[in-house]
């Protein structure tokens, strides 16, 4: 049986939208590390040199400078962890934040995949310069892109399953036996979902979430669409996460205009 149904994968561009659900849009990207074969200890020979000249690179639009506190541990203690974050200013977006063999880049509200994409590729043109693979090779072993949105959504007066079916478009059914068997009510008060699919491309997987959860304050339906590329999968290059890039949004792009069809489209148009 084939992983992959081979169809042509058609995409319409979302339009603009007057009330978008997004939280936010995070791009992370790992990078192999030296390892000490007699203790659990991972070294990144960029870091700290990359933060600093990386900062230079960036300074005219992302000034400020945060230390997250994973800088209160040693380095070679917070591996993949995050250290320093660089934005415009106090609590805005676009940031990208840094650490040993990790960098992300996210944005809010005033994402456009234009921006966001071109930030992101700026980014990687500035790793692949700024690290010393004159000591460890530039190995590249995991990318993701992660889209976080928030669904308003009232757990006192609606059903969840219901919600996720009806709004979503998201099926998930309980046997009629367990609510004959038990005192149940037939409205859950949580809901976790988490699922993921193997993806032809780019080539890697495709993982989709919804929990029940607050945004602002207020109930909603947290959903989030990764995609994400490990080991030898992930690009090597400038070039290739061109590409990559572009097929990953167009995954969580068609993930997103599923999901939405419909009455939440029309709510995040404003109609």
């Amino acid at each position: 049986m084939p992983l992959f149904k081979q169809e042509k994968i058609n995409t319409e561009e979302t339009p603009v939208l007057l009330y978008p659900p997004l939280i936010e849009t995070i791009f992370e990207l790992r990078w192999e590390i030296e390892t000490d074969r007699d203790s659990p200890r991972m070294r990144d020979p960029s870091y700290p040199m990359m933060y600093g000249s990386l900062y230079e690179r960036l300074k005219k639009d992302l000034p400020l400078i945060e230390d997250l506190p994973s800088t209160q541990a040693h380095p070679e203690a917070t591996s993949f962890i995050p250290r320093h974050r660089m934005r415009k200013a106090k609590e805005s977006y676009p940031l990208v934040q840094i650490g040993p063999g990790i960098i992300t880049v996210n944005e809010s509200k005033s994402y456009s995949w234009k921006g966001f994409s071109s930030l992101v590729l700026r980014v990687i043109g500035c790793i692949e310069e700024l690290f010393p693979s004159e000591i460890l090779p530039l190995n590249f072993m995991k990318a993701e892109l992660r889209y976080v949105n928030a669904v308003r959504f009232d757990l006192a007066r609606e059903n969840p399953l219901s919600f996720l079916h009806d709004k979503l478009h998201i099926r998930i059914e309980m046997d009629d036996g367990l609510f004959e068997k038990n005192r149940l009510n037939h409205r859950p008060n949580a809901v976790g979902l988490n699922i993921a699919y193997a993806l032809e491309k780019p080539l890697g997987n495709l993982a989709i979430s919804a929990n029940l959860g607050q945004f602002e304050g207020k109930p909603a339906l947290i959903q989030q669409t990764l995609v994400q590329s490990f080991g030898d999968l992930t690009p090597a290059d400038h070039a290739g996460f061109a590409l990559w890039l572009e097929d990953a949004h167009i995954t969580a792009e068609n993930v997103f205009q599923v999901f939405s069809r419909g009455e939440l489209m029309q709510r995040y148009l404003g109609g």
